[in-house]
Parts: structure tokens; sequence; C-alpha cells
């Protein structure tokens, strides 16, 4: 009954220590995942001679409806009110400045 009691404070003890570290844990983490991924990112640049960016399998494409790139429909950008893929801010906001000029005041 001895060892259990001891074995039991024991236990406390590790779980008390685990859940007041967890936070500095967690932090650890994210920082050491930043190095992972920088190490990651630059030996994809090394082997290929550019960036690569990871997508996934059967991901469907989208047309940027300014210059045509097709790119990624996760990472396509849209106004609330428009249907149509921007590839970068760019092409949004040429399209918008486009739109702007289109519309025609009321006479």
């Amino acid at each position: 009954m001895k060892y259990f009691f001891v074995l039991s404070l024991f236990a406390l003890l590790l779980a008390l220590a685990y859940w007041r570290a967890r936070p500095y844990i967690a932090a650890a983490r994210r920082f050491l995942g930043v190095f992972r991924d920088a190490q990651r990112l630059s030996s994809d640049y090394q082997a290929t001679g550019a960036p690569r960016r990871p997508s996934r399998a059967g991901e469907k494409l989208a047309r940027c409806a300014v210059c045509g790139t097709w790119l990624p429909a996760s990472r396509a950008l849209a106004l609330r009110n428009s249907p149509d893929p921007y590839c970068s801010t760019v092409c949004l906001t040429a399209a918008t400045d486009a739109r702007a000029t289109r519309r025609k005041s009321a006479p």
C-alpha cells in the first residue's frame, strides 16, 4: 500500500509539472517547426532550382480571370460578390479597377 501511495504521489507531481510546462512545450515546438520548414524549403529549392509549394494530390485548379494563370483552388483569391478566381492581389486590384471604369453612372 505504501508503494502505491508513493507512485500515485509521483504520478500526480509529474502530471502537475507537465500541465504547467505545456504552454512552453507548445511554444518550443512551434519555434522548432519554423526551422524544420525552412530546412525543408531550402532543400526543395536546392533540388529543383526553384521554390516549390506543397499541393494536395487531386486538388482542383482555378484559372485567374485576369492573366489566365492556373493555380490550386485553395490559393485562389476571390471577391465576395464575384465567383471569378484571381492569382494575386495585383490581378485582383486590376479586376476591381476595370470594373470601376466599366460602371456607368445614372444619367
